[in-house]
């Protein structure tokens, strides 16, 4: 499974669905494994979310919690809230149970970042699962190993052989649009985002989705903000639009 750009998904089963709202997004769950990513827009995409930090945790890693920042106003690694890989060529060994390097080596999701110096945290963790996570200056990719779990689901999709049932609508429905309120592995929840770009594009969207979506979110998300309500309204309405950046663009307005 693998993240790039805004954010870009290509599921364990080959689906491509994308997630553009803000806020805190299950990327597997399973009884045994959390992962957790947060999708923040950018400047660059208008709004438009790119994955802007991952977090690890769940049972099999023993209740330790592994979170991997941008490279931006100090954006670290920590492990159980201690920054830790503070400098490229270090490892850190989490209680015996997972092992992080922090390196610039590693086979890129996204050629076009090619051009930039090389971040990348190699985690080899329990059960045989590999997530490595590239880090740009205000983003993150990723590239996760793993064999299926019987109950997993996420932006990675259910890792059933089935592309077909991995569409952001249908992630939705099996597991909610966001992390649900105790579910959230990060430090704190950021807060969500909704600009003039986004608001008039979701504007375009039919009348009969959109009512849809809104009737979903409020039903998934019956505490959101206007804002936390709309950007999972634009993931109903745009979530297998790989180029909604391209529609975002069309609504910029110039400043001088």
């Amino acid at each position: 499974c693998t993240f790039w750009g805004d954010p870009h998904v290509i599921t364990f089963d080959g689906a491509r669905p994308s997630f553009y709202g803000d806020g805190e997004f299950w990327i597997v769950k399973s009884g045994q494994v959390s992962i957790q990513g947060r999708y923040m827009g950018t400047k660059w995409t208008y709004g438009l979310a790119a994955t802007h930090k991952v977090v690890v945790g769940g049972p099999f890693l023993h209740g330790h919690i592994i979170e991997v920042e941008p490279t931006e106003h100090g954006g670290g690694i920590f492990v159980d809230g201690m920054p830790v890989l503070t400098y490229t060529g270090s490892s850190y060994n989490v209680a015996g149970l997972a092992t992080l390097d922090y390196n610039g080596a590693g086979e890129l999701v996204d050629e076009a970042t090619s051009k930039w110096t090389k971040h990348i945290v190699h985690m080899s963790l329990p059960m045989n699962i590999k997530l490595t996570v590239f880090r740009w200056e205000n983003y993150v990719d990723l590239r996760l190993e793993m064999s299926p779990l019987p109950d997993q689901d996420g932006s990675c999709g259910n890792f059933n052989g089935d592309a077909s049932d991995d569409t952001t609508q249908a992630i939705f429905d099996r597991i909610g649009a966001r992390v649900g309120i105790g579910e959230n592995l990060f430090m704190h929840r950021a807060d969500v985002d909704f600009t003039p770009e986004m608001q008039q594009m979701l504007s375009t969207c039919d009348v009969q989705t959109r009512s849809t979506a809104e009737s979903k979110c409020s039903q998934q998300m019956p505490s959101a903000t206007p804002a936390q309500l709309e950007a999972c309204m634009f993931d109903e309405c745009f979530g297998m639009d790989e180029h909604a950046l391209r529609t975002a663009q069309t609504f910029a307005v110039d400043v001088e």
